[in-house]
């Protein structure tokens, strides 16, 4: 008998076809697998119990990258066979998942140093198992001619072990060797090539030297010193202008790390999955690297090597790494190498570049552990473009995501594609940038037209715009939502939720009244959603002049209950400045109304004197958390919740004025107690909803005591896993909220 199947799922790039034909030999089939548009095909000819057998086998014995989401078949006659082949790829996609980029796998780290394997210490060793995917693919099919590899022509030896079906690299896309793979580059700012006879081993000694590296990797560029060197530390921040954001180190191994952080068990799973993201740790009592990796904070982030590049440079480096990406403020990552060389050459010292093109940019996933459940800061690399299976809309949809921390997400078919990072979309590189990965995306996924495009209610953001251009272009309805919905409606699609009640909070999001919310608590039923309560709005002195300045948010809560001298007594202002913003104040100029509990939190951190000029997005609040989680005692703190326009308000300035008259606490305990009451009043307006679904999320849902809190006030509060809580995740429920359109219409 013959049967003809089709197999739906990550089944290219992962070892897929080698496999079947693997099993196939075995069985003593006959016929062919190819990759298609939709998938796998492949045709089996023998008897009855061999074909039952192979499908068996093909469940529950497929490589470790693969997923299989469905298997079709017929019976039938499609042609005479005399053996079992792996045919030539065909067919435009449709409907077929690329794996995200792999981490080295522990067969080629025993080849990279085994002294009698060819491919010893060779930087770019990878197999089936292993090796970028989604950075270098350029379309569908997979196969070497669809990605940045087909420049390099295979030697005898590579296309010997391509074409041998017993081989770990049978028909691996990314196979490589010295003789015909990629090579390395070691160059100075002006091009000039260094000479070495090992490009790693020099730049090693160049970072052990105190020098900054612009290293290229898999999906982009990272600057990389010693992480113990506080001085070339000091110079990159000072030369990239970031002085206080967080920089992510990589160690050589486990033993490493907790040498200065301490690791949970669920962290160690993560940091040696295949994913290899970056896990914000705890430093530990330790730490023996530079304070000024994360200034003012107890956590670093840490990852492991995942490229046999990265083995190789640590092997002779003095211990850990900074691996930080490559851009300028609010751009992009830089993946090309003329870009590197422009723009970085202020920056760095010294070039290690690689001639495979980096086709699709993709930063590192950063990832932290809160209540034993991972939550993503940043997910990307490693995990982008899995989908996220969610309700079918039956229809193609395009969410453009939020303006910061952005990502879009592309729905068909079931599942929703978020794509990669891609950053602050109101700096018009990263704008473009945005406009570019979608253009790829479409094409890996199959999606050449849409019939919904949604993005954010506000006006003015770029993507906006966007979304009413291409919804002009494609001639399909437009569709905006509002902010805090979106994350509602992000954590109910991957819960598979049809109705909750959300506790909403973050820094900014445009509201249905036009002032700025933050600290919601809505309920959703469909794409319906009612705003039952919210955090008191507090004036935003200067608009968003005050998000980088805390103070001036301090000032306008202590306006309420000082006057100008004793308020330029308690906070780090003087009594001039204090003047003008209260007249600001009172005439209303450039004074914006928020319910943010972001900034509210912010306002904390300048009152207690952790934070006064915000550097990078969320530091205020960070800085604070930081400081709460060595807080050992509750100060009692009024938790005050009135009712005003049908909304619960729970009062911020009586605990802001509580906190006021507390100041000789310890501030750590202050920190903590400002976390506890806010909960446990969201908490309360919440459960007046009564639902059974109650979940948190928004940017503020990252942080470990609000987790804490909630779980405490709420049995089985449900977070988010799969994609960032923050405006990272923002894109996925813009597009589910078609989908609860569609269930509720």
């Amino acid at each position: 008998m013959q049967v003809k199947a089709l197999v739906k799922g990550t089944v290219q790039g992962v070892g897929f076809r080698p496999f079947v034909y693997r099993i196939a030999s075995e069985l003593k089939l006959k016929g062919y697998v190819k990759n298609i548009g939709r998938g796998v095909e492949l045709v089996l000819d023998g008897s009855k119990s061999r074909i039952s057998a192979f499908f068996t086998k093909l469940r529950n014995s497929s490589p470790p990258l693969v997923t299989i989401e469905d298997v079709s078949s017929s019976e039938g006659t499609f042609g005479n066979y005399n053996s079992f082949k792996i045919l030539r790829s065909s067919g435009v996609a449709t409907s077929v998942s690329i794996p995200p980029d792999v981490g080295i796998c522990d067969d080629c780290l025993r080849e990279l140093y085994d002294e009698s394997n060819r491919r010893h210490n060779y930087w770019f060793i990878t197999c089936t198992n292993c090796g970028p995917r989604f950075t270098m693919t350029r379309e569908l099919p997979y196969d070497r001619e669809t990605t940045t590899m087909s420049q390099f022509k295979m030697c005898s030896d590579c296309e010997m072990e391509y074409t041998d079906p017993l081989n770990r690299r049978h028909h691996a896309q990314t196979i490589a060797c010295h003789k015909c793979g990629p090579n390395l580059q070691l160059v100075d700012i002006h091009g000039n090539e260094l000479p070495a006879s090992d490009q790693i081993k020099k730049t090693a000694e160049l970072l052990n030297r105190g020098k900054i590296v612009a290293i290229k990797g898999i999906g982009g560029i990272h600057l990389t010193c010693l992480a113990s060197d506080d001085k070339a530390i000091g110079r990159l921040r000072e030369r990239r202008r970031r002085p206080q954001k967080p920089l992510a180190i990589m160690a050589r191994d486990m033993d490493t790390v907790k040498s200065f952080a301490m690791v949970s068990a669920t962290e160690e799973k993560l940091l040696k999955s295949w994913r290899k993201p970056i896990v914000v740790l705890r430093r530990s009592n330790h730490y023996w690297l530079s304070d000024k990796l994360s200034p003012g904070l107890k956590t670093i982030g840490v990852m492991l090597p995942y490229t046999g590049l990265h083995y190789l440079l640590l092997d002779h480096t003095k211990g850990p790494i900074v691996m930080t990406s490559a851009n300028l403020p609010d751009e992009p990552t830089i993946k090309d190498d003329e870009q590197a060389m422009a723009k970085l050459a202020n920056i760095v010292d010294y070039f290690l570049l690689h001639n495979r093109e980096i086709y699709n940019r993709c930063d590192d996933s950063v990832i932290r552990v809160v209540q034993e459940k991972l939550v993503f800061l940043r997910r990307s690399r490693g995990y982008v473009p899995e989908p996220v299976e969610v309700a079918d809309a039956g229809e193609t949809i395009l969410a453009l995501g939020a303006e910061l921390d952005n990502t879009f997400c592309i729905a068909k078919d079931g599942k929703a594609y978020p794509s990669q990072y891609i950053g602050d979309t109101s700096n018009l590189d990263t704008f473009n940038g945005l406009k570019e990965s979608l253009s790829k995306f479409q094409g890996l996924i199959g999606a050449s037209k849409f019939d919904s495009i949604v993005c954010d209610l506000h006006p003015s953001f770029n993507t906006t715009r966007l979304a009413k251009e291409l919804a002009e272009k494609y001639g399909c309805r437009l569709v905006q939502v509002q902010h805090h919905f979106a994350h509602l409606a992000s954590c109910m699609a991957e819960h598979k939720l049809e109705e909750a009640t959300g506790i909403v909070c973050d820094g900014y999001g445009y509201g249905l009244d036009g002032k700025a919310w933050g600290g919601e608590v809505i309920t959703a039923r469909g794409n319906a959603f009612n705003r039952i309560g919210h955090l008191e709005y507090q004036p935003m002195i200067g608009g968003d002049v005050a998000t980088k300045k805390p103070v001036r948010l301090a000032v306008g809560i202590l306006s309420k209950f000082m006057d100008a001298n004793e308020i330029a007594g308690t906070v780090a202002a003087s009594k001039d400045e204090v003047r003008v913003w209260l007249k600001q104040l009172e005439t209303g100029f450039n004074v914006v109304e928020s319910s943010s509990c972001g900034r509210f939190l912010d306002a904390v951190s300048a009152l207690l004197g952790v934070c006064y000029e915000r550097t990078y997005e969320g530091e205020p609040a960070i800085k604070l958390e930081n400081l709460a989680l060595s807080g050992k005692e509750y100060i009692e703190l009024p938790v005050k919740i009135t009712r005003e326009n049908d909304s619960y308000v729970l009062e911020t300035t009586g605990i802001f004025k509580a906190l006021v008259e507390s100041l000789d606490s310890p501030p750590e305990d202050l920190a903590l107690s400002v976390h506890h009451a806010l909960a446990v009043g969201l908490a309360r307006i919440a459960e007046k909803s009564k639902s059974r679904n109650i979940c948190f999320t928004g940017g503020v849902a990252s942080n470990e005591l609000f987790n804490r809190f909630l779980a405490e006030e709420i049995t089985g509060i449900k977070t988010q896993t799969k994609v960032p809580c923050g405006d990272g995740g923002i894109s996925l429920g813009q597009a589910f909220s078609i989908s609860l359109d569609k269930a509720h219409q």
